[in-house]
């Protein structure tokens, strides 16, 4: 007899340790038993009971709180069992017996503490359509922090006590949902890997250009020393990225290196040319073993070598010789047209003293030099260094004067003959 428990007409069966009883599962609790001892235990079966007394008096208003703890009734087991068996036949809410078992024996091992019986305030999920509850078992994944490389099993370990795992009510749309889960995760993975790996990419090659010890014929091999304790360095993740992204850099540097060499060496030949210029005893006939002494005195030879300056001298006295032809060129072009010029002035005087009689085809060169000799075109020809002299020019026209007077002869010859012309004695002739 329980001590303050009345007699009852009311007879209590013992119950006696239901040996290895069928899995269980509350109803609208997502909850599944950790092992088979433990659903003994939630649903309040002992292994070992002591007999009750076939006649235990209950006085009005006790409840089954009365009675032990430890000890249900056992049509309350029936039903669990009944209700159990019947969702692990439709599938509604339970995994299928293999899965159920694998997961059950993990989770005994781990945890062995009852069930709790679901508290009132604990109902179950409602959701309107399909992707709604997929959506809230994806949830329920995300914060557990699920793993893209985790196994359903592991899986299960980890949700199968929260309530949301009831969200789906098959084992195949909770594994779908979970195969699509993983399918995100490892996108949503990959792609956070790939920024991190461009972050790391951008903050090594950083690494590399502030580097002052790096330059363009150090080795890998070398380089590694001197970054190896950076974190930028250990950011990057596979050994083939750094070296790739090493020899990249080299080959970026290098180019800049021989771009600035080939702007210093523009810079100091100009510089240097300069200087030349600025020389006024060189020459174009200058030879570079008489002057080379008196040009390195200057600090801009300094910066090129020797044969460089060699180079830029005769560079230079070629262009003072090309420069110097032209001259003469110019030179010639200007004094030919100026001679030119004279003659024609030359050839004007002889044209005015034909028309007025001054010059005729019995004027000599002697007579007439001596009378044109102080006038500006005869002094003009007369310097003249190439063309015409004045006396050929005077001969050009005595010829041309001497050939029209023997013709202007001829026809008046020939007039008289046929009686067309009469010379009387006062008839003057001038030639």
């Amino acid at each position: 007899m329980f001590p303050g428990v009345s007699s009852s007409p009311i007879s209590v069966t013992p119950v006696t340790a239901i040996a290895n009883p069928p899995p269980v599962v509350v109803s609208g609790s997502p909850a599944l038993p950790d092992s088979h001892s433990t659903t003994a235990s939630a649903v309040g079966v002992q292994s070992s009971v002591t007999p009750l007394p076939t006649a235990v008096s209950v006085g009005t208003g006790a409840s089954a709180a009365a009675v032990d703890a430890k000890t249900t009734p056992l049509s309350s087991i029936d039903n669990l069992l009944s209700q159990g068996a019947a969702n692990s036949v439709d599938g509604a809410s339970m995994m299928d017996t293999t899965e159920f078992n694998k997961v059950s024996m993990d989770l005994g091992k781990t945890n062995a503490s009852p069930l709790e019986e679901k508290s009132p305030d604990e109902e179950p999920l409602v959701f309107t359509n399909k992707l709604e509850a997929k959506n809230a078992f994806k949830a329920l994944l995300e914060s557990a922090n699920v793993q893209s490389d985790w196994t359903w099993e592991q899986t299960m370990r980890e949700i199968i006590n929260d309530k949301r795992y009831g969200a789906l009510k098959t084992l195949g749309e909770r594994k779908q949902a979970f195969n699509e889960y993983l399918g995100q995760r490892k996108k949503l993975e990959a792609e956070e890997r790939r920024i991190r790996q461009k972050k790391a990419r951008e903050e090594f090659a950083k690494m590399l250009e502030e580097s002052k010890e790096l330059t363009s014929s150090m080795k890998w091999s070398k380089a590694t020393s001197l970054f190896e304790n950076d974190e930028r360095y250990k950011a990057l993740e596979r050994p083939r990225d750094r070296e790739d992204l090493f020899d990249s850099y080299i080959v970026e540097l290098e180019r800049k290196e021989k771009e600035k060499a080939a702007e210093d060496r523009r810079r100091n030949v100009a510089e240097y040319r300069k200087f030349l210029e600025s020389c006024d005893f060189i020459k174009a006939s200058s030879q570079w073993r008489k002057i080379q002494d008196r040009l390195e005195d200057d600090e801009r030879c300094l910066c090129l070598e020797k044969l460089d300056r060699l180079l830029i001298f005769q560079d230079y006295i070629r262009d003072l010789e090309k420069e110097e032809e032209e001259q003469k060129k110019i030179h010639k072009e200007q004094l030919r047209r100026a001679e030119r010029k004279n003659r024609d002035e030359f050839r004007k005087m002889l044209e005015e003293h034909v028309a007025s009689g001054s010059l005729t085809a019995k004027t000599h060169w002697l007579d007439y030099c001596l009378k044109v000799k102080d006038l500006p075109p005869y002094q003009a020809i007369a310097i003249n260094t190439s063309g015409s002299k004045p006396k050929d020019l005077f001969e050009d026209v005595y010829e041309e004067l001497e050939k029209q007077y023997h013709d202007d002869k001829t026809r008046i010859k020939d007039a008289m003959k046929l009686g067309k012309v009469q010379i009387t004695m006062v008839s003057t002739w001038t030639f």
